[in-house]
């Protein structure tokens, strides 16, 4: 799985040594069917396929796509091939028929469930053909149980391809992120708006994969002011202002015709492009424009990219509210001229601590403050918000949840989505500050995105009192501070995303790499004991056998969830592949890590789950523990815990090894 988290370059060199690896294993099953038919004249065959195959090796080497096709063309050969060997080596007496499960390999790596069926026939008639034994009950048992590794291959095959797909899409949007985000910052000291734009449409052009892209500014009149585009010609007889405005994100397809009736749209059409982006540019209850993306492929490509194009879209609307901003500032004066400054610091960060750090350091370069916090509503539960970041007097205080009481300043501000200036002490404000000092002076206002409350900051004084300035140049930044939180909202949720495991919800085996190293770094720095535990499924082969793969899937569900009920806070379960999974436990000894998995064996046995009603009977695990010692590596501890659950299952399942 490390593969899916290297750069593209690094899947295709990959994806090539894969295509290798299967051609070399054909190589082994061919010598091995070539071995069988020792002794028999006509065996000679297939020792001169074996020698051929290694000439087509040899031509088609490098040719990577060529050698993937080729993979999956020589299947046939190898059924047939297999088939001599039986047939010349005794038929249904000989145990040349075990060389069908090679074809278990190959189907793994390149079949699905439906190509699993048809190598099933196909199997069939290649040891009947090989054997004559059509009527006899060992040939058919064998079929069976052949016909079953097949399909598992082929299951496992098809999932394996699903997960590799997803998680690379995951990676691809984070690395876009990270792209956008050095994009973000290489225009920070840009001043002409107009490069701006025509920067940030081709890398959204780019990013995208789009053959057109063109973005339309226009005023608060709603009528054109500029239109920038990159890799096409805007006729010279287009009419601006014949122009139709989306109001959210949309695709057109090839066969909608209505979208495409207006003079852009139909320009693209006309140069063979078949599906069209259109995304607005807003903030607040501001209109800037839009920009349309164009491709010559169906919609599901463009369509596939809404979260880069809407955080690009993002990114225009900022640099175009903030050039309003500049605007109003040169009659403002100096207040919104500091905006400006504010603005670069606050939206050049993707993480959401080193965001609201920056944002407090800036504010406190303009007003003078002892209090500074951001509050988050939580989306699932109105009654509680997220005290985000808390910083007093010089100390920070780490996030905590918190209740929005009706008559707090805070949950008035949340509420109503206006802002608040309170002067003279003020008592009763509530306990949301690290001290028990009554602030002189507040400042309360909404940060909105979209028309959306997504919490409050304040700002506050133990010294001073604010006035309705101070209460503008706060809510000010705040209206750029809500684009940046939003933001990093949604960059902490892909990188959440590419951390989880899709099927039980936990950790996945990169996380697992990452707190594992942490723990081991901490467990050096403070000399505290650390374990691991490594499970793995005695059931699951059973499970999928009998019941299917989505019974599997459950069963594997239901294990992790019976982890989490079974370990400490502060303990972290994983799930590191297949049905193998892994729980870090900072602080605790081999014997306490031992009756941890104790507790989650004897949980997972006497549980009986169920699947349409049908009892799966026999549910174990096995269990390895390993502890830390001064100057393990993170793989040696693994690979402690790995041969304690292995010494587990040789020792008959079902029980809990330490290791040694």
């Amino acid at each position: 799985m490390w593969l899916l988290w290297r750069p593209a370059s690094v899947y295709s060199h990959n994806r090539g040594r894969f295509h290798h690896l299967v051609f070399a294993l054909r190589g082994l099953l061919w010598l091995a069917a070539a071995i069988f038919a020792l002794g028999n004249a006509r065996g000679l065959f297939v020792w001169l396929s074996v020698a051929c195959l290694a000439v087509v090796g040899l031509l088609f080497w490098r040719k990577l796509k060529a050698l993937e096709v080729l993979n999956q063309v020589l299947i046939v050969v190898d059924l047939i091939l297999i088939g001599m060997a039986i047939h010349l080596n005794g038929g249904l007496s000989s145990q040349a028929y075990l060389l069908y499960g090679g074809e278990v390999l190959f189907l793994t790596a390149y079949g699905t469930i439906r190509y699993s069926a048809a190598g099933i026939i196909a199997q069939i008639l290649s040891y009947g053909l090989a054997t004559g034994a059509w009527d006899a009950r060992l040939f058919w048992w064998r079929n069976i149980i052949l016909a079953l590794y097949f399909l598992g291959a082929g299951g496992l095959g098809h999932q394996y391809r699903l997960t590799r797909s997803r998680n690379r899409e995951n990676y691809m949007v984070l690395q876009q992120l990270s792209r956008l985000r050095t994009l973000q910052d290489s225009i920070v000291e840009e001043q002409d708006i107009d490069v701006i734009l025509k920067r940030l449409l081709a890398e959204a052009r780019t990013t995208t994969h789009s053959q057109a892209g063109y973005l339309v500014r226009m005023d608060r009149a709603k009528r054109v002011v500029s239109i920038v585009q990159d890799g096409f010609s805007i006729p010279q007889d287009l009419d601006a202002n014949a122009v139709d405005a989306p109001n959210t994100f949309i695709v057109l397809s090839e066969d909608d015709p209505k979208g495409w009736d207006f003079p852009l749209p139909r320009a693209l059409k006309q140069l063979g492009m078949k599906s069209l982006a259109l995304m607005p540019l807003r903030r607040e209850d501001s209109f800037y424009g839009w920009i349309g993306l164009a491709t010559d492929q169906d919609i599901a490509g463009l369509a596939s990219q809404e979260l880069i194009i809407r955080s690009l879209a993002y990114m225009m609307s900022t640099q175009l509210k903030f050039q309003e901003s500049q605007e109003v500032a040169a009659k403002r004066g100096n207040l919104l001229g500091i905006l400006e400054h504010v603005g670069r610091i606050v939206n050049r960060n993707l993480e959401m601590d080193q965001l609201l750090r920056g944002l407090r350091q800036a504010v406190s370069d303009i007003l003078e403050i002892e209090v500074f916090f951001v509050a988050l509503t939580l989306p699932d539960d109105p009654d509680h918000a997220l005290m985000q970041y808390l910083w007093d007097e010089g100390e920070e205080y780490p996030p905590e949840v918190f209740t929005l009481e009706p008559d707090g300043l805070t949950s008035g501000v949340i509420a109503s989505g206006e802002p608040a200036l309170l002067s003279g002490r003020v008592v009763d404000t509530g306990n949301l500050t690290g001290s028990l000092k009554d602030p002189l002076g507040m400042l309360f206002v909404p940060l909105i995105h979209e028309g959306r409350v997504l919490g409050a900051m304040s700002a506050q004084s133990y010294r001073i009192e604010y006035d309705p300035d101070h209460l503008e140049f706060l809510s000010a930044i705040a209206s750029q501070a809500a684009i940046a939180i939003r933001n990093a909202q949604m960059y902490q949720q892909t990188q959440e995303i590419a951390l989880t495991d899709y099927l039980t919800g936990i950790g996945n085996s990169r996380r697992f790499n990452m707190v594992l190293q942490s723990a081991i770094d901490y467990a050096e720095e403070s000399q505290q004991p650390l374990a691991l535990l490594l499970i793995d499924s005695d059931s699951l082969k059973a499970i999928n056998d009998r019941l299917g793969h989505q019974a599997g899937d459950l069963h594997l569900q239901r294990l992790a969830q019976t982890i989490r009920e079974n370990i400490r806070e502060g303990d972290i379960p994983f799930r590191y592949a297949g049905d193998e999974f892994v729980i870090v436990l900072p602080k605790t000894a081999m014997e306490d890590a031992a009756q941890i998995g104790e507790r989650i064996r004897h949980a997972i046995e006497v549980h009986r789950f169920q699947w349409s009603n049908t009892p799966i009977i026999g549910s174990t695990i096995s269990v390895g523990a390993a502890s830390f010692e001064p100057g393990m590596s993170a793989d040696a501890l693994f690979q402690a815990a790995d041969h304690a659950m292995y010494q587990a299952k040789q020792e008959g399942k079902n029980r809990v090894a330490k290791a040694q």
